[in-house]
């Protein structure tokens, strides 16, 4: 278990210099991959963008090792995963060759969205495990196997390195996507969950509270928009039963955190159900972006559900 803010030591500068950098570079992918002509982006742009995503994954994989067993092999294989960024902008370059810069996205399928989905929430992670382990030591895991190496996966995802980080990029993307202004405010409410996501394993009282006074808030607008009838279209409904699921989830991993306190491994349910719901956001958000550029207004239930039939006329603008 870690405490719910980083304690202070000497390599604390350089972690929030790294998450900063990190969560910049989310903003710039999402702001690249979500043009606001609603249109889906180039083949270019996705090439260099989730090539990007894909060697920073590499590069924190070489920060664990280097965390992991110190050494001339470890620093070896941070530089070789630094310079392979230059491999993408070179790929990329090519593309722009065979006119990938005139090329663009399917707007409809799961397969793009999922990539970016697992891609950004996989870095968070990884971000979570690197700097987790430089603050307990690898040997604290290590020593209990395969229950460790999901302690400290619980733990990363558990720590606020994953959580404030994914708040500001669900915040951006959210603000950045041509949503209506209630869809905007359930959204955020979904978000504010990751404010105290920190607490609820090392302090269960807290994290408890603060769930439910994000939920309490959250599903209190939701009803009252309901109630008067303005905004009960089938896309909101929709919206609502996203966030009320993702909320069952979460909820549902804290529940089984708590009901095994106390051994190794107990963040790793909260964790893990945390991971998936990010995940499963992120993806659904890329989705209907893309899928409503391409289509006109932006529509949820057309990029969630496409066989439900409803006419993007009936939805608000």
């Amino acid at each position: 278990m870690i405490p719910p803010l980083p304690t202070s030591s000497l390599w604390l500068p350089l972690f929030m210099l790294l998450a900063g950098l990190m969560v910049g570079g989310n903003l710039y992918f999402v702001v690249r991959l979500f043009p606001r002509n609603r249109s889906t982006p180039t083949l270019a742009t996705a090439i260099l963008v989730l090539g990007l995503l894909l060697m920073s994954m590499g590069l924190w994989f070489s920060g664990i090792y280097a965390v992991v067993r110190p050494g001339d092999a470890s620093t070896v294989s941070v530089f070789i995963a630094v310079n392979s960024m230059m491999a993408v902008v070179g790929i990329w370059a090519i593309s722009l060759l065979f006119h990938a810069g005139q090329k663009h996205l399917p707007p409809r399928g799961f397969l793009w969205p999922l990539t970016f989905a697992l891609l950004i929430v996989g870095n968070e992670l990884l971000m979570g495990v690197t700097f987790v382990l430089a603050q307990v030591r690898p040997a604290a895991y290590a020593v209990h196997g395969w229950t460790g190496l999901a302690a400290v996966v619980g733990d990363a995802v558990s720590s606020v390195w994953f959580f404030w980080a994914m708040l500001a990029t669900m915040t951006f993307l959210v603000t950045w996507l041509p949503l209506t202004h209630v869809e905007r405010m359930l959204l955020y409410g979904f978000a504010a969950a990751s404010a105290v996501g920190p607490w609820v394993v090392s302090d269960p009282v807290v994290g408890a509270v603060g769930m439910a006074v994000v939920m309490t808030v959250t599903f209190a607008f939701l009803a009252r928009q309901l109630w008067t009838g303005s905004f009960a279209t089938s896309r909101y409904l929709w919206t609502g039963f996203g966030v009320a699921a993702g909320f069952l989830a979460m909820v549902g991993g804290e529940a089984l955190t708590y009901g095994i306190r106390g051994s190794v491994g107990a963040a790793a349910p909260f964790g893990l159900s945390s991971f998936v719901v990010m995940t499963a956001e992120v993806l659904l958000l890329a989705r209907w972006a893309w899928t409503a550029g391409a289509s006109g207004p932006p529509n949820l239930v057309r990029a969630i559900a496409p066989s439900s039939g409803t006419p993007s006329s009936t939805l608000p603008p």
